[in-house]
């Protein structure tokens, strides 16, 4: 992080991003990136201290599901020092990058949709990105909005019933679990999430998304067995979690935080979108990543040095 100097030549300490901003290749950087940012956006607030901003000109690449964060990340910014950020720099930021964030509905987020654009990408960029949609409670029309929306870049769905079905089941999961830990300080409302959607046009696949800001899918499971709580101990010691496990334990079985009947349909639920389709189900949350392939119908894991600080969810389809 370095002091730059602004449009109007104010000085800023600016927090750059790592210029491939990608969960899947680039994932520790691209988490670390977000947690230093909520540590810095905690120290905006602090009148003696300069204003912070993001160096948004770094950016080269970036996917849809890093973005959908980002989004997520300046919303719980302005909640937390009561006013509105404003791009500044605009000028130098990459062609495609804006042309992104554009499509992701930055400016209108940050009641600037009157920027100017940047030049214009070299070629029709391959992915296309649809506006990101936000509430606080399971919205049934907004799941509706984002498949019809879908439907226009990408042509018919087959899978659109299951794909709303896992859609709804990932909001519940926003408005049940994710903000049920009395003691943590999230800085958005209870049950806040963010949806977003794209379509790559050379793999003809498309993905919806959803994210919340919430503990984690890790935290608020049980743990079932003697043996996974021997094991979180040892990955303890190891500097390391199990996180990934307990994702995969979650797909899996259904398990939830109450273990009452009837519930922990959520994640299987989401795994049937991909019953008949080429795709994937990927599940972030806490420090861990599974993985469920409709091709082999194999769940991976992975267990991350840094959190994702949330919980980041994504189906994706080939056509």
């Amino acid at each position: 992080m370095e002091i730059k100097r602004g449009s109007r030549r104010k000085p800023f300490l600016y927090i750059e991003p790592p210029a491939n901003f990608s969960l899947r290749s680039n994932y520790e950087r691209v988490a670390s990136f977000f947690a230093h940012l909520r540590h810095q956006i905690y120290r905006d607030k602090i009148p003696s201290e300069l204003p912070r901003a993001v160096a948004f000109e770094a950016f080269q690449r970036a996917s849809p599901g890093a973005a959908l964060v980002l989004a997520a990340e300046l919303y719980r910014w302005q909640q937390f020092i009561g006013r509105k950020l404003r791009v500044i720099r605009h000028r130098l930021w990459n062609p495609e990058m804006d042309y992104l964030f554009r499509n992701l509905g930055l400016f209108d987020f940050l009641e600037t949709p009157d920027m100017p654009v940047v030049g214009r990408p070299a070629e029709e960029p391959q992915i296309r990105i649809l506006k990101y949609r936000s509430d606080t409670d399971v919205v049934g029309a907004k799941c509706d909005d984002l498949l019809e929306h879908l439907a226009e870049i990408s042509g018919p769905i087959h899978a659109d019933n299951f794909i709303y079905d896992g859609l709804i089941e990932a909001l519940k999961n926003s408005k049940q679990h994710a903000y049920s830990e009395p003691d943590e300080w999230f800085g958005v409302p209870a049950g806040t999430w963010f949806m977003s959607g794209s379509y790559d046009r050379a793999s003809q696949s498309l993905t919806a998304a959803v994210y919340d800001m919430g503990v984690g899918i890790p935290r608020t499971l049980p743990r079932a067995t003697v043996w996974e709580g021997v094991r979180s101990a040892i990955a303890a010691l190891g500097g390391g979690t199990d996180d990934g496990q307990m994702i995969k334990a979650a797909m899996e079985y259904g398990r939830t935080r109450t273990m009452a009947q009837g519930r922990g349909n959520g994640l299987p639920t989401m795994m049937r979108i991909l019953d008949h389709h080429h795709g994937y189900l990927r599940i972030i949350s806490g420090t861990g990543e599974a993985i469920y392939d409709s091709v082999n119908g194999v769940i991976s894991t992975a267990n991350h040095k840094v959190a994702l600080g949330g919980t980041l969810i994504e189906w994706s389809i080939s056509k």
